[in-house]
């Protein structure tokens, strides 16, 4: 079984921060050779500049001269005729070649060595400088910037991808398994369905009866077709209809489900509100948001459902007197998957989220101040 969404996302963050450490590090490495090289590089230079400086002015190498430029430079200068070193604290350097290059010594101390004439040559000593590299430092700071923006960027794309990928998977297994539902129950079910029109009802508690069979039917119809609209989701056919009217059909079928959780249901509905609507989705959706707010409310409570008409649009916010939705529900409560109900799919709000926007409308999600959670839901009103 595929992962959750919340726990792929855990997985990628943890996995993305893993490799911005790595690579931090290896970036790290990668300026420190570069800071070497360069620093190598410049002390090369500045022997060569200095021994040609001495060479060209005709200088005495004498300790004096040595101590001199030394003073000068900071670095240690030493003259050497065949294997004496004036002044010499670097013994290890008596045999060796005279040909420019960089010698690693004991302690943390490099050399280089310069021919002056056949007679004579010149030695540069210094203690290795070390990395300079430091967050403090500009240049390092907005390298370590621009490559923690750019793996932030490409792993962004990366968790979308991956995301994306994911929900597909689990779309097209909901697809197999929807279809195959559907076709198991729908049979059965329309044969219920025929069974309580034909029975005819002998006193006021069959036709309760019938009544019940019949909006349990239909609920069970309209799961089957949530999940098919999950499967294969089709755009919605719009004919002029009244949602108040629907909304309150919606709740009579939902009284009795509402009296046995001790909810009770409070319409301010102004009649009528035409809108161009999918009678069925539209009805789908109110079920679906009113059916999470009753089981939001186990201990019972007050669901209101109000209507307010602006020029062009019509908001309903549907507000119950349960906990409110947490802070992640805000955050992702429309996305696929997504629950925090136990045995929940995380179907519902996500698919009353796409009738809303097939119908060009709008939902948001958010908490009541007194307590409670409240979704409002904008729809545009059918123009004369």
């Amino acid at each position: 079984m595929s992962a959750s969404p919340t726990k792929l996302r855990l997985s990628l963050a943890l996995s993305f921060l893993a490799f911005v450490m790595l690579g931090s590090v290896l970036l790290l490495a990668w300026l420190q050779y570069r800071e070497e090289l360069e620093s190598r590089r410049l002390f090369s230079a500045f022997a060569k500049s200095q021994a040609d400086f001495v060479r060209e002015m005709h200088l005495p190498r004498s300790p004096k001269l040595a101590s001199d430029l030394q003073r000068l430079s900071g670095v240690s200068i030493f003259f050497r005729q065949g294997d004496r070193i004036n002044g010499a604290r670097v013994h290890i350097l008596s045999d060796a070649p005279a040909d420019g290059q960089l010698l690693t010594l004991l302690k943390g101390r490099e050399a280089i060595i310069l021919r002056l004439d056949d007679k004579e040559d010149i030695i540069f000593e210094r203690r290795h400088p070390g990395s300079s590299l430091s967050l403090d430092d500009p240049a390092t700071r907005n390298v370590f910037l621009a490559f923690w923006a750019v793996s932030g960027f490409v792993g962004w794309l990366l968790a979308r991808e991956r995301l994306k990928r994911a929900q597909s998977e689990r779309l097209a297994m909901l697809g197999r398994v929807a279809t195959s539902l559907a076709h198991d129950i729908k049979n059965p079910l329309a044969s219920i369905q025929l069974h309580a029109q034909l029975m005819t009802p002998q006193n006021e508690e069959d036709r309760h009866a019938i009544r019940l069979i019949e909006n349990e039917s239909a609920v069970i119809a309209g799961l089957v077709n949530q999940w098919l609209h999950l499967a294969n989701p089709l755009p919605p056919k719009l004919v002029k209809l009244d949602l108040a009217a629907c909304i309150q059909d919606v709740a009579r079928n939902l009284d009795a489900q509402a009296r046995h959780a001790s909810v009770e249901l409070l319409l301010t509905l102004p009649a009528p509100i035409f809108i161009m609507g999918d009678s069925q989705r539209m009805a789908q959706a109110v079920r679906n948001i009113m059916v999470n707010a009753i089981q939001a409310m186990p201990r019972g409570g007050k669901l209101s459902v109000n209507a307010h008409t602006l020029a062009h649009s019509c908001e309903l916010r549907f507000t119950d007197s349960g906990t409110g939705f947490s802070e992640s529900a805000l955050a992702h409560g429309t996305e696929l998957f997504f629950t925090e109900k136990e045995g929940g799919m995380g179907v519902g709000l996500n698919i009353v989220s796409s009738i809303v926007t097939a119908h060009g409308g709008t939902m948001h999600l958010q908490n009541d101040p007194k307590g409670g959670a409240v979704v409002i839901v904008s729809l545009p009103l059918l123009t004369a």
